[in-house]
């Protein structure tokens, strides 16, 4: 009797995980009943991409906004695209296979003011019978002809936004070749087999959760399983053949001498050539959005870049780099990594988050500049854990960026007169990643931009820069403002002055309850704002004297008001000592966000 209890308890436990599974399933748009990645790099140098799924759709937004059409994205210059079955099973188990009409080739939408990408093209595979728990069911290989990729290399999410129960990740390689792989937060190991002259690499995993939607997570995916490949011998290698491409001589046309001539002659510094030649370069050229493997991790010339008016990201950091170069300014392309996925034994470009322009600054070193924004700061002190690849004479010269702290200071003197208009100035000093030091060598006057909360660009008056220094600068700004408070009774409402590139720029105002991924902030932050308000005689603090201090793992939240006489001094800060806060820790860290958010400790109010 005790046996047949065991057992009927085993499967009581066994139906309630599945349904406890099944149950969480229902909670997505869809599932992956199954889904197989593979690679193959063929002997004659070729690569072939099969792309299979069995996937079931789930809720009307599954087929009617997200799941209801297929795009797949080739040359077909180099690739041929070969589509093996696409049909759908319904929900009563009848067969729908896509008709001849389902298959419909488009320009990609990144390419439309592309003229010289306008070869590209894209499959779009209308999928036939969708409804509520009908199956998708989709097989189709991408062949790359040989030298359209210098090699095989990939850069995978072993992970869906949708949970996955069958997930099968392949490679194939010759025997001859090496294959160089990592895989990140996963200890799976592959299954290595032999088919005939490849070496073949599997890894299957089951039940494969889906990727979080909560926000601030860990940018690049980097909390999740993914697998970093290449067959290259290294990535210095591998960069040094990208490198070979006529694009790296950095030649120039008569026209773009003379357009470096006309900006030499109007800026004397070379600080101010550099800026205005990056200005150009991003606002007189188009952007081209076309990811680097679509290009077949190919550049085009400057001058090409520069006659057609536009060029991808690798192509406008070419131009400037020519540009700089003939203005007389050391410049070089650079390849930004995020440092999670550099690895110098795996050959890959897979993995590239941005393309950028180092250049020298005359007394103040090296500056590394976007060629897509006007960036503030020096990008190598406000992208932290980023790895910097220089392409440098055909070599590479790699920089890791530092560990800082973003430091910011707002001090404000203000008086309030008897028509309750508000006068005085306010001040602020940055360091680091969040210190404006480009902004302000481009115009001054755009610091007005970054006061925020009580304060706008139009009470502000004549900005004045009393330190200016890539690690640490110094603005004072007079103020103005006519009509500073809200009224509400007997009670005056004044919201205190902020820095919008400060802790406000983390974009974190309201955060739920509980977590279950880590979350992730730019940087360690030290924020320290000081406000002294004197008032007429007819207006005094509704809460003249009081003091909140919070102080945890996570740093410290301050807030404290002080009378003095006529005088009301006001300090808030908020120290923030990790920038990855994990799971057991986001209670600690809410708290004080919550704190620095909430209305009561963002305005002063003062009765009469």
């Amino acid at each position: 009797m005790k046996k047949y209890f065991s057992i009927l308890l085993t499967f009581i436990l066994l139906l309630q995980s599945s349904i406890i599974l099944y149950s969480q399933d229902e909670n997505y748009d869809a599932v992956y009943l199954k889904l197989k990645k593979e690679y193959t790099f063929n002997p004659d140098g070729s690569i072939d991409y099969r792309y299979v799924k069995k996937q079931k759709l789930q809720t009307y937004r599954s087929f009617n906004n997200i799941y209801g059409e297929t795009f797949i994205i080739y040359n077909p210059d180099f690739q041929t695209l070969k589509v093996n079955e696409v049909y759908t099973i319904m929900a009563d188990g009848k067969k729908n296979p896509s008709p001849a009409n389902a298959f419909n080739e488009v320009l990609p939408g990144f390419a439309a003011n592309a003229p010289a990408y306008n070869k590209l093209r894209e499959m779009v595979i209308t999928h036939a019978g969708t409804e509520r728990n009908a199956v998708l069911n989709l097989d189709y290989v991408l062949h790359s002809k040989k030298g359209f990729y210098p090699c095989l290399m990939g850069n995978e999410l072993l992970c869906e936004v949708e949970p996955v129960k069958e997930l099968t990740f392949i490679i194939r390689v010759p025997s001859e070749s090496k294959l160089n792989y990592s895989i990140l937060n996963s200890s799976a190991t592959p299954v290595i087999t032999q088919d005939g002259d490849l070496q073949v690499y599997t890894w299957e995993f089951t039940d494969v959760p889906a990727i979080s939607t909560e926000d601030f997570q860990k940018g690049g995916n980097d909390l999740y399983p993914k697998i970093i490949f290449g067959t290259a011998k290294n990535r210095s290698d591998l960069y040094r053949e990208f490198q070979k491409q006529a694009a790296f001589s950095y030649s120039l046309n008569t026209d773009m001498k003379n357009a470096v001539s006309a900006i030499s002659a109007e800026n004397k510094e070379k600080t101010d050539i550099l800026l205005k030649l990056q200005d150009k370069v991003i606002n007189e050229f188009r952007l081209y959005p076309i990811p680097l493997k679509n290009t077949g991790f190919t550049c085009r010339t400057a001058q090409e870049t520069w006659n057609s008016n536009g060029g991808t990201t690798i192509e406008k950091a070419v131009l400037l780099t020519a540009l700089l170069k003939e203005a007389g300014v050391e410049a070089n392309p650079v390849f930004m990594i995020r440092n999670s996925l550099y690895d110098e034994a795996i050959g890959s470009m897979m993995d590239i988050e941005d393309i950028l322009v180092k250049a020298e600054l005359p007394g103040n070193g090296p500056v590394y500049l976007s060629v897509t924004t006007l960036n503030p700061q020096n990008l190598v002190l406000s992208s932290p854990e980023r790895i910097f690849i220089e392409l440098w004479q055909g070599n590479i010269r790699v920089e890791k960026s530092p560990s800082l702290v973003n430091k910011i200071n707002l001090t404000g003197t203000f008086t309030v007169n008897e028509k309750n208009q508000l006068s005085g100035e306010i001040s602020f000093t940055e360091d680091n990643g969040v210190n404006p030091y480009l902004m302000l060598l481009r115009d001054k006057n755009k610091t007005k931009s970054l006061i925020g909360g009580g304060l706008s660009s139009s009470d502000l008056k004549d900005p004045g820069i009393t330190k200016i220094e890539m690690d640490q600068s110094s603005v004072v700004i007079a103020v103005q403002k006519d009509k500073p408070f809200r009224s509400d009774s007997d009670y005056y409402f004044l919201q205190l002055p902020l820095l919008t590139n400060g802790i406000e720029s983390l974009g974190i105002h309201l955060l739920p309850k509980n977590r279950i991924t880590s979350l992730e902030i730019s940087s360690i932050i030290e924020e320290n704002n000081d406000f002294t308000f004197v008032l007429p005689d007819k207006m005094k603090p509704f809460i003249p004297n009081e003091k909140k201090e919070i102080k945890n793992n996570i740093g410290t939240f301050c807030f404290e008001v002080k009378t003095k006489g006529t005088k009301v001094i006001v300090h808030k800060s908020l120290k923030l000592e990790k920038h990855v806060i994990q799971p057991e820790e986001y209670a600690e860290f809410k708290t004080l966000l919550d704190h620095w958010n909430t209305n009561r400790f963002r305005e002063m109010v003062f009765k009469k």
